[in-house]
This record gives C-alpha cells, sequence and structure tokens, in this order.
C-alpha cells in the first residue's frame, strides 16, 4: 500500500478530508461532510469542473440546519463539501486510506462522522465501520435519519450513532417546547436521553461532553434557522429541564 501523506491529500484534491473542530464542537474535535439534504447543488471541483452534485441524505432530511444558513449561502462551503462528496462516492478505498493516515498522523482522538450529510450507502457505511475498528483509541460519533444504519455501530465499543429521526415521535431537534416534550415522553418510558447544551453554553463543546457518544438520544435546539429561541416563552423552562438533567456525559 502506498504511503499517502497530508501533503499528497492537498496537492490531489486541493481539500484536508478531517477539518479542525470550531467553538461550538471543540478544536479537539475533528470533523468529515458530506454535501446535505437530498438538493441539488451547483458546484466547482477542486479540478476546477463545474457539475451539478446531489446530497447525500437521500430525502430524509427535510428542513435540517444543513440545508439552511451558512451551509445553503455560501459557495465556498458548498464547494469543499462537494469535494468530500465526490471522493467518498467515486474514490472510497482513496479516502478511507487517506483518512487513516490522517488519524494516525494528527494523532486523533475525537472525530464526528457528519457534521452534514448522511450514509448514503452500505459500502460508505462499511468504510467509516473499517476506519473505526482500526482505531480503537479514537472516539467516534454521528447521527443518521436512515433506520437500516441506526444500529450499525452498536458492536464498536468506541463509536455511536445518534438516533436523528426518533420513531413515532418524530425528528431530534426543534423549538424548546417540541424538545422539552419529547425530553419528557423519553424519559417516562426509560429511555437514556441527553439534550445538548452545545450553542446555548459557552463552554460546553463536544470535547468535555459526551453525550453524542454514549447516548443514542441526544436532542438539540433548533439553531442555523430564523428561529430565535432567546424570544420563545419555552426557552427559560428548557433551561431549567437542562440544568436539572445535569453534566451526565462531562469528564
Amino acid at each position: 500500500m502506498p504511503r499517502i501523506t497530508k501533503r499528497d491529500i492537498y496537492r490531489e484534491y486541493g481539500i484536508e478530508y478531517f477539518k479542525a473542530g470550531n467553538d461550538k464542537i471543540g478544536k479537539g474535535v475533528y470533523h468529515f461532510s458530506t454535501l446535505a439534504g437530498d438538493l441539488i447543488y451547483s458546484v466547482t471541483l477542486a479540478s476546477g469542473e463545474s457539475v451539478e452534485m446531489r446530497g447525500t441524505c437521500a430525502g430524509t432530511c427535510a428542513g435540517g440546519y444543513c440545508v439552511n444558513g451558512h451551509y445553503k449561502r455560501r459557495q465556498s462551503v458548498k464547494n469543499s463539501l462537494a469535494n468530500k462528496t465526490e471522493l467518498a462516492r467515486e474514490h472510497m478505498d482513496f479516502l478511507k486510506r487517506a483518512i487513516l493516515a490522517q488519524i494516525k498522523a494528527d494523532k486523533i482522538k475525537f472525530v464526528r462522522i457528519h457534521v452534514t450529510g448522511d450514509f448514503f450507502s452500505r459500502a460508505y457505511l462499511n468504510m467509516w465501520i473499517e476506519i473505526i475498528k482500526a482505531n480503537p483509541d479514537t472516539t467516534f460519533w454521528t447521527y443518521t435519519k436512515e433506520t437500516a444504519a441506526e444500529c450499525a455501530f452498536n458492536a464498536l465499543p468506541n463509536a455511536n450513532i445518534v438516533k436523528s429521526n426518533i420513531p413515532e415521535i418524530g425528528y431530534n431537534f426543534g423549538k424548546a417546547k417540541y424538545i422539552i416534550d419529547i425530553y419528557n415522553f423519553l424519559k417516562g418510558i426509560g429511555k437514556p436521553v441527553y439534550i445538548c447544551r452545545c450553542g446555548m453554553d459557552p463552554n460546553q463543546h463536544c470535547t468535555n461532553c459526551k453525550g453524542c457518544a454514549k447516548s443514542e438520544y441526544v436532542l438539540f435546539l433548533e439553531h442555523g434557522t430564523d428561529y430565535n429561541a432567546a424570544v420563545d416563552p419555552d426557552f427559560p423552562a428548557l433551561c431549567k429541564l437542562i440544568d436539572a438533567q445535569g453534566n451526565m456525559y462531562l469528564d
């Protein structure tokens, strides 16, 4: 197997596979994403070719933040995601070797799969399973609306999939009242559930909370849309509920 370096990656495709985290998810969390939704995007690949490319969510994501706001408006973001999508669809073996090389070279300990996008094929899902098995000291987590994929990591002690589409309930994100209702319902039937503080508490991010790495039910207050939680009359009640649940996953 030829040795792949980060320099090779940059020169070949003009992108970095994993991006380091931000102030929200934490600088120590690396993430890999693809185009979101079931939309058709007009994008420019690293080769300079302009193409039309479909997102990877196969119609399962109708109104999430990943198909709105920052991810919808900025062409540079769409182009970057399109490059990763192209690699995942057309050059999966190369992508797998490149990701393995970067995890080793950068000693990556936390990986969030899909800030945007989803598992679009069994082969792509298997690629991630092989990467996870090869890195037992790295923690991986992701979210999926694909019911066929939601149990795929169950046998992997260092990986977790959060249900983004909860059967008979709906999506795991929404406005304050919706999150309160879902939380109370899941607690009432004995399910482990956690409301994410990220985006509300500036000191909370994925490097000091392992909620998504441990629980199959994690709820998120709507963000990245026109919704303004600060003026929602139910938001104070949600904040009280979050405080009451404690920091069960904090290190």
